[in-house]
């Protein structure tokens, strides 16, 4: 059976990605690839929170194995709790980016924007820490929330690639297309019942 995939574009970028299609290039056959459109228009605190019910209704209308998100689109995927799901240099603290993702933004939905970022990464548990990898690109120009995301999830859930913050075709192939692979047999194997939370690494309290 195909592996299903939810890709969650970054912003100023489409369904019709470069990664999306590397992903259909590399995949083909072996998997169904759902890219909807988001919007680019980040305006305001509601705008945002407005994606991230976009990206829950596909995900329940869709049914993904994994839910793949790159950049902003990675900070949406950390709202699909319950998924397994890799990001892909993912903006973790979009009220930082603001200069290029919303210069127009007011203040108090800035703040808004702060307390909610907040609120989520107290939310997140054991298990989805576990169900999240991270894959970050070592020549990122733009930004790298690596270590926050060792932070906030685990260590082990790291994984790198020598790319700037676009991934390209080589880095699709050789590291997002493995990747992929290796998070579906995670799946595939995972057992809740049997599930080891002596591998929570407990960082949570280091995290401003």
């Amino acid at each position: 059976m195909p592996i299903k995939i939810l890709y969650i574009h970054g912003y100023g970028s489409t369904g019709n990605s470069q990664t999306v299609q590397g992903l259909r290039k590399f995949l083909d056959e072996k998997a169904i690839i759902h890219a909807p459109q988001f919007s680019n228009d980040l305006s305001s605190f509601e705008k945002i929170k407005q994606n991230i019910e976009h990206a829950r209704k596909h995900r329940e209308e869709f049914r993904p194995h994994i839910v793949i998100g790159s950049s902003f689109g990675g900070f949406i995927t950390t709202f699909l709790d319950g998924s397994f799901r890799i990001i892909i240099n993912p903006c973790l603290r979009p009220s930082e980016r603001l200069d290029t993702l919303s210069p127009n933004m007011s203040q108090e939905d800035i703040e808004k924007l702060k307390e909610f970022e907040s609120s989520h990464v107290s939310n997140i548990d054991i298990e989805d820490r576990f169900f999240t990898y991270g894959l970050f690109g070592l020549n990122d120009e733009l930004f790298s929330y690596l270590s926050l995301f060792e932070k906030i999830y685990r260590k082990d859930r790291v994984y790198t690639m020598p790319s700037g913050h676009r991934i390209d075709i080589v880095n699709i192939e050789n590291h997002l297309i493995p990747l992929i692979w290796e998070v579906k047999k995670d799946q595939d194997n995972f057992n809740p019942e049997g599930f080891n939370f002596c591998g929570d690494n407990g960082l949570f309290d280091d995290i401003d």
